[in-house]
Parts: structure tokens; C-alpha cells; sequence
């Protein structure tokens, strides 16, 4: 882990711990609990399984486009839009354009992006099944579900990560 950055006020660009892929910019740890924050890219085609978790997700488009669903309602974000994912609600995102995307969340409260470490390091081992991620997510407070994979798959040509 990097350097606590407590009294720091720039983050720079290429400043981050790398968790196979997902930059974690910012740990609870730095902000006593309040926010956390993770650079990613997102590949075309691939969807994030649908879950529920804890806190709060702000999704930020920097480039590309992401699609989302949150309980019932879909929308697609292009870059400067913010996407709401409340807690306890669930939700998916996916990259259904023909481009890479990346992103920007911010958690509230911190401490999720320490998933992303125990997921990377697990994903280079290989597939991660839903029950493996769930394994992987419990100390996390993320609960995964497949509910809507099938009908997210066949509308936009879609891959789960992880498969």
C-alpha cells in the first residue's frame, strides 16, 4: 500500500495502488471510514454480475459508455454522467458500446474498494464462479445474484467478468 496521503490534497493522475486492473486512488482507511475511491476501465461486452452491498456507489463516466440497472430502472451514462447505486438496492452495470470505458466510483462509506484486491488476486487464478465471488464478497458486504444475467446476456451480446 502506498503512502498515506492524510493532509495530501492532489491525487495525481497516475497515482494508485493497481488491483489487477482497477485503481484504488483513495482507501477508507485515508478518510477515517468516509469515502473511498477506484479508477477502472471496462471493457465492451462485459457485464458485472447483479449485486447488492453496504454503501453507497457514485459511477462516473470518464470515457466510453456504461449501461446500469438499479432495482427496475436501466439507464446509459456517457462520459460526465453520474450514476446513483444505493445501498441495499440492487444493481449491475456493463459496457454494451463498442469501445473501452472508464470509470471513477466513489464509496460511501470507504472500505469496499478492498474487494477489488481479494478479487484480482483470486481472478488470476482463473473463472470465478457466482458462488466463488459471493465466498469472496461476504467479508466485503456484497452479496451477488443471477437473476437478471440471462436477459442482460441475450439483450446486448454480453460476457459476466469473471467467466
Amino acid at each position: 500500500m502506498r503512502d498515506r496521503i492524510k493532509g495530501k490534497t492532489l491525487i495525481a493522475r497516475d497515482e494508485g495502488d493497481d488491483a489487477s486492473g482497477v485503481v484504488i486512488k483513495l482507501y477508507g482507511e485515508e478518510t477515517n471510514g468516509a469515502v473511498s475511491i477506484i479508477e477502472q476501465p471496462f471493457e465492451p461486452g462485459f457485464l458485472l454480475p447483479p449485486h447488492v452491498h453496504q454503501n453507497d456507489v457514485w459511477l462516473y463516466v470518464l470515457e466510453g459508455e456504461m449501461h446500469a440497472r438499479v432495482g427496475d430502472e436501466v439507464v446509459k451514462a456517457t462520459p460526465g454522467c453520474w450514476v446513483l447505486k444505493p445501498r441495499r438496492i440492487p444493481h449491475t452495470m456493463w459496457n454494451a458500446g463498442p469501445k473501452p470505458a472508464r470509470i471513477i466510483e466513489v464509496y460511501t462509506p470507504g472500505g469496499f474498494e478492498l474487494f477489488f484486491k481479494d478479487f484480482g488476486d483470486r481472478l488470476s487464478q482463473g473463472s470465478i464462479g457466482l458462488d466463488e465471488l459471493n465466498r469472496l464478497g461476504e467479508p466485503h458486504g456484497i452479496r451477488f445474484f443471477d437473476d437478471w444475467i440471462p436477459d442482460l446476456k441475450a439483450a446486448y451480446n454480453l460476457r459476466v467478468i469473471g467467466e
